[in-house]
């Protein structure tokens, strides 16, 4: 008779047991289904947000390259040549109001030196985007990015050659740009406001 007591109450204590690992499965089982579930919600919201902004979204006039030329890119193009020595070619014409003075240029660029063809310095490099040129004609840059940029237009890339003197002049900008080097930029107005 005991054991058959005995035998009863390990059965009653493996049923137990068994529905409370069922118990546990099943939580775990609705657990990761509502997860599931949710992450899904999330991606179909986000995924519906990304094809609206998408559609919304006008696409940007231009966008930097991953990594700029090393040496000047060779362009095409009349070569317009001021008296006082800066040239520049209209690579790529934009659109809307040309700039002016006292505007302010947001520009992406690259600039070389002519005589070694060596890249010395890039808005793309070190994550720099974008560089404004404000106010436009006596902007915190050299003479010949205030000359050269009046008349661009957004979306338009320009090649400005400049001669020392609109440049870094006779000192140069040791170690880097030497005395009277004369500077070839591309640069592209990615906003004119």
């Amino acid at each position: 008779m005991r054991q058959v007591r005995r035998q009863k109450r390990q059965r009653v204590t493996l049923t137990v047991v068994a529905l409370l690992l069922l118990c546990v499965v099943v939580a775990v089982g609705f657990w990761q289904y509502e997860r599931y579930t949710a992450d899904q919600a999330t991606l179909k919201d986000q995924h519906a947000t990304a094809t609206a902004k998408a559609l919304i979204t006008p696409t940007p006039v231009v966008g930097p390259p991953t990594q700029p030329p090393a040496t000047p890119p060779a362009v095409t193009g009349n070569a317009v040549k001021l008296p006082d020595g800066l040239q520049y070619v209209d690579v790529k014409e934009g659109v809307g109001p040309a700039a002016k003075k006292g505007d302010t240029v947001t520009v992406i660029y690259t600039g070389w030196i002519q005589s070694s063809g060596k890249k010395f310095d890039s808005s793309y490099d070190e994550n720099k985007q974008t560089f404004d040129v404000t106010p436009l004609g006596t902007a915190q840059v050299i003479a010949g990015w205030n000359e050269g940029l009046v008349g661009i237009k957004s979306g338009g890339t320009r090649r400005l050659i400049i001669p020392p003197a609109l440049g870094y002049g006779s000192a140069g900008s040791p170690p880097v740009i030497p005395a009277n080097a004369t500077l070839i930029f591309d640069v592209t107005a990615v906003a004119i406001k």
